[in-house]
């Protein structure tokens, strides 16, 4: 099975034997003013300004209604998000009950993870309120969406954008006192949700460079080093290719996931073939995820991969896309294997084997646009998938110049234009004419 965005663990070449490779907005607290009736008499004598209002004595004081459960709950998630944005820790916590001293450690540990990776927007929509008022108890659901300040942040969902990233709690609230805090939180493990995020996971440690911030759980925190050297370097390659498809990066973000986080952080990866991925945030960027434990021990596999991961960064984050799935996949992981081998050449790759296999056997490819392989298929097959990919970006660099290979990767992977639209404007003939040419190019060079 393909992961879009994914590396697949390379497949020993003959050379490398033994290689295993939520918005929201609280509610506001409705006010009543109280209205009287009353006989105004007028002195023949007129009374100056202060003399009338000695007289009137002091102004009648505006009855307030009690919020409901339901306000007082958002109130206290306004003030939450608000206190975030301040850095304000200790009124963070405020709207957590005093007396759930698990709950507030997992609240400080997601405070001070958001505040470490640079928050810049946290705002909660709550729903669907049940309140229990024998045990003074309001469940909601809420969905927080939040942004970077790194990141493009789209504050709102349109024709032209998803919005914000968002992630979705069930929040218990507690009676105490006169006001409701947060007694319970619940999230669910979800792929297509890409919950839960490593910022709502558990303590993470942080190591930053130029380009890159590295982000790992404690017991992960002795590779930040390595990793961050290696995303450091793949971040100038990068750098060069996110200004030709117009998509210049601030900063990257690198999480190093160990064995239980690579289970869980974003839904969880089970593929054993995958070392690892880029998660779009919705329109704002993309994270990029390692698994530690497959690329630790290798460093030039460790290098490929951050290039390869980053690269999807610029050439497909923080696009809005109107098709998606796996019909794109061949110029998708086709140009971040270009720049993750960058600048060698696909003959170089570890997967020119591969390719060679395929294209020697009776299901041999008939177009550089293939399908992506289905959920049965095998390493091998993957490997092969990837390899032509990167054959062909390599091809359209070299018959039609880099720079026309990256304005058609712009045109088709983040304007959405069809194929041959984007294949006159950018290499001046019919994507049937370069399909032919690169074909060929691809035989004769495998």
């Amino acid at each position: 099975m393909l992961v879009p965005g994914a590396v697949p663990l390379p497949l020993p070449a003959p050379r490398r034997r033994g290689r295993v490779l939520l918005i929201g907005a609280a509610l506001s607290l409705a006010a009543a003013l109280a209205a009287g009736a009353g006989i105004v008499y007028v002195n023949r004598s007129p009374l100056s300004l202060d003399e009338r209002a000695a007289a009137a004595g002091p102004a009648p004081t505006a009855a307030a209604t009690p919020p409901t459960p339901a306000e007082a709950a958002n109130a206290a998630l306004k003030a939450q998000a608000a206190a975030l944005l301040g850095n304000d820790e200790r009124a963070w916590l405020a709207a957590v009950d005093p007396a759930r001293g698990k709950l507030r450690g997992q609240y400080r540990s997601m405070f001070r993870s958001l505040r470490g990776l640079g928050v810049s927007h946290f705002d909660y929509r709550t729903s669907s309120p049940r309140l229990d008022a024998k045990r003074g108890m309001l469940s909601v659901f809420a969905e927080v969406a939040y942004c970077f300040s790194t990141d493009k942040c789209p504050r709102a969902k349109g024709n032209e954008s998803d919005g914000p990233p968002t992630i979705t709690q069930k929040l218990t609230f507690k009676k105490v006192g006169t006001a409701y805090l947060i007694w319970d939180l619940t999230t669910k493990k979800s792929r297509d949700q890409q919950q839960p995020t490593p910022w709502e996971s558990g303590d993470l440690v942080f190591r930053s460079g130029q380009r890159v911030t590295v982000a790992a759980g404690r017991g992960e925190r002795k590779y930040l080093k390595q990793v961050l050297a290696a995303a450091e370097k793949a971040a100038r390659v990068n750098d060069r290719f996110a200004v030709m498809v117009g998509n210049p990066q601030r900063r990257y973000r690198v999480y190093v996931a160990g064995p239980e986080q690579w289970k869980t952080w974003y839904g969880g990866i089970t593929d054993k073939w995958v070392i690892g991925y880029a998660i779009p945030l919705s329109d704002s960027g993309s994270d990029v995820v390692l698994n530690i434990s497959a690329v630790r021990s290798d460093s030039e596999v460790l290098a490929t991969t951050m290039q390869h991961e980053l690269g999807h960064v610029v050439t497909l984050g923080g696009a809005h896309r109107t098709s998606t799935g796996t019909g794109d996949m061949w110029l998708e992981e086709g140009i971040a294997e270009y720049i993750g081998w960058y600048p060698r050449s696909a003959t170089e790759s570890w997967r020119r084997s591969a390719v060679r296999s395929w294209l020697d056997s009776g299901k041999r490819p008939t177009t550089i646009a293939p399908r992506a392989p289905g959920d049965k298929a095998g390493p091998d097959a993957s490997d092969a998938f990837y390899g032509l990919g990167h054959f062909t970006a390599d091809c359209l660099a070299r018959k039609y110049g880099q720079g026309a290979l990256f304005t058609f990767v712009r045109l088709y992977l983040r304007e959405s234009r069809d194929l041959d639209p984007a294949s006159q404007e950018a290499f001046g003939v019919p994507f049937a004419t370069i399909d032919k040419t690169c074909m060929a190019w691809i035989r004769d060079k495998v």
